[in-house]
């Protein structure tokens, strides 16, 4: 259960970091001017890499009833953990423009 806990964390983790990163950097480029923009492309670009990694990097997953229930916590857990690493690389680059 070690080994699967890791991949469902890790890839519910890349999947919520880069959609985050794909949102706030369409965000950035549509309302941003200068180099605020220029950076929300580039993250928007870095979150459509992070997807495309996450997609080929996959496995498949054999699940049960309990199996489910644990793993709901967890992407929820996951999930939050990916936005906020993405919403701190966005005020990051936002802060330093």
């Amino acid at each position: 259960m070690i080994s699967s806990f890791a991949e469902i964390f890790v890839a519910m983790l890349l999947l919520i970091l880069g959609l985050a990163l794909l949102v706030l950097g369409i965000f950035a480029a549509y309302f941003g001017s200068g180099k605020v923009r220029t950076f929300g492309i580039v993250l928007g670009v870095v979150g459509v890499v992070v997807w495309l990694i996450t997609y080929f990097a996959r496995t498949a997953l054999n699940v049960s009833l309990t199996s489910v229930i644990y793993n709901g916590v967890l992407y929820l857990v996951s999930a939050i953990v990916g936005a906020v690493i993405a919403l701190l690389i966005f005020l990051a680059v936002l802060l330093k423009t």
